[in-house]
């Protein structure tokens, strides 16, 4: 737990925001068709009733929204309602008791996109069934949490676990972070913007071999930023991959063969080659 004496309330708002327009296909007689505009937006905090000062929260936003079903866009950000004195540092008076109309002054916000194109998949529909009676299952189930950390592996090895039933795949995203801190005893302000865009994707060369490559742009650097190339080769009822890091600090190459099954996924054979071998 978190240091101190916590007695008070926490409260939060969400919501959503549609907008109803004309169209023709709707046969119940009134032509409306809903759209969504805003997935979600909303503000969370808390009050601490026994706190000797600083008794209100920062308040968290955010808002969501997905653009034509194939553009997901989120943001979020961070607003104090506490003023600071001439030397930067926080005072308990609250921003609005100054005559301001406003819930607080921006410390931090983030916008994020992401789109993902792929070509069609003739065993998708069993697929999705699949996930979904994944994600639908019951948490307590000891199933469940096998099958979650099945998922979360195949997340963050995408050499490892290659879906050849998909000729060619492309995600796409970029986020932007912008941070406004005040330096205390001294008064100044630090503002800085980050900018990142990543891409991943893989295409096959043939039914049974595919390349992916996994990689982004830091335009704060201004540089290519972590990069992992992989070759995967569909071997019946086992899977070999062969993984590239080329450039940067932690370079590596590895090979990995492994059968298909989940349940024999911790047999397999493996060699590799870290940065400090190099």
């Amino acid at each position: 737990p978190s240091p101190g004496t916590f007695g008070g309330i926490n409260f939060g708002l969400d919501n959503n925001l549609e907008m109803k327009v004309f169209s023709r296909k709707d046969t119940t007689g009134n032509h409306e068709k809903k759209i969504k505009l805003l997935d979600g937006f909303g503000i969370n905090g808390n009050y601490n009733l026994v706190a000797d000062s600083f008794k209100l929260s920062t308040f968290a936003i955010y808002a969501r929204t997905n653009l034509f079903d194939k553009l997901n866009i989120s943001a979020s950000g961070n607003l104090d309602p506490y003023q600071t004195d001439a030397r930067g540092r926080r005072i308990d008076k609250l921003i609005w008791q100054q005559g301001k109309i406003s819930l607080g002054r921006l410390t931090n916000a983030s916008i994020s996109m992401s789109t993902s194109f792929q070509s069609k998949d003739k065993k998708s529909k069993a697929k999705e069934q699949t996930i979904d009676s994944i994600e639908n299952a019951q948490s307590k189930d000891a199933a469940f949490a096998a099958q979650q950390r099945q998922l979360a592996m195949v997340r963050a090895n995408p050499g490892e676990y290659v879906d050849f039933d998909i000729p060619w795949r492309v995600d796409l995203s970029y986020s932007l972070a912008y941070t406004n801190t005040i330096i205390p005893d001294s008064g100044g302000v630090v503002k800085r913007i980050t900018q990142y865009v990543s891409f991943n994707g893989d295409f096959s060369l043939t039914p049974k071999w595919k390349i992916g490559l996994n990689s982004g742009f830091d335009f704060t650097n201004m540089q290519i930023a972590y990069t992992n190339m992989y070759i995967s080769r569909d071997l019946h009822c086992w899977q070999m991959s062969i993984n590239l890091i080329p450039f940067g600090t932690f370079r590596q190459f590895s090979i990995t063969i492994n059968p298909k099954a989940g349940i024999l996924r911790d047999l397999r054979i493996n060699r590799s080659r870290q940065f400090y071998d190099l």
